[in-house]
């Protein structure tokens, strides 16, 4: 079993973090290897991801449910899925949630566990604290710069229609 527990800050508002971390397409563009397909129609995701563990690149298949709170700003996932080799399987659960901070904006605090069966279960529980914190770093920096281009975006549209205005 591999446990998940991290937590971020993000230096936007935290409605701007949660309609970023509420978008499966967004998020997923976030995470370096991963891709989402199309969404089923009970409302689930087929998604990939390849993730790198030593010299070793596993890419993992998955179908992934999503329950929103959009009141609360929290989320579940589900995901169930098997390595493209279909030797390994998964099974993770994680909940998502963003907390205003008055002082520095939001901060996004990630929950969740991992089963995994199969012939890498060793390798990838043996190196997930490593690939946890890796791929956590990396999902933060990249949502903290998307967040700064929605805050811009905006900001840039507010001046536009302030000067359109006062023309």
């Amino acid at each position: 079993m591999i446990d998940i527990h991290e937590s971020f800050g993000v230096p936007s508002d935290p409605r701007i973090v949660w309609g970023v971390i509420s978008d499966p397409r967004a998020v997923v563009s976030c995470v370096p290897g991963a891709s989402l397909g199309e969404e089923q129609e009970d409302g689930s995701f087929d998604a990939s991801v390849t993730v790198k563990f030593g010299p070793v690149k596993v890419s993992f298949r998955a179908r992934v449910t999503l329950e929103l709170d959009d009141a609360a700003m929290v989320g579940h996932a589900t995901a169930r899925g098997k390595d493209n080799q279909g030797g390994t399987r998964f099974t993770s659960t994680m909940t998502f949630a963003v907390k205003d901070e008055a002082e520095s904006g939001s901060t996004v605090a990630i929950d969740g566990e991992v089963e995994i069966s199969g012939k890498l279960a060793g390798l990838i529980e043996s190196g997930a604290s490593i690939v946890v914190k890796r791929m956590s770093s990396e999902f933060a920096d990249s949502l903290v710069k998307r967040c700064a281009g929605v805050t811009g975006a905006a900001t840039a549209r507010k001046q536009q229609e302030t000067e359109g205005a006062t023309e």
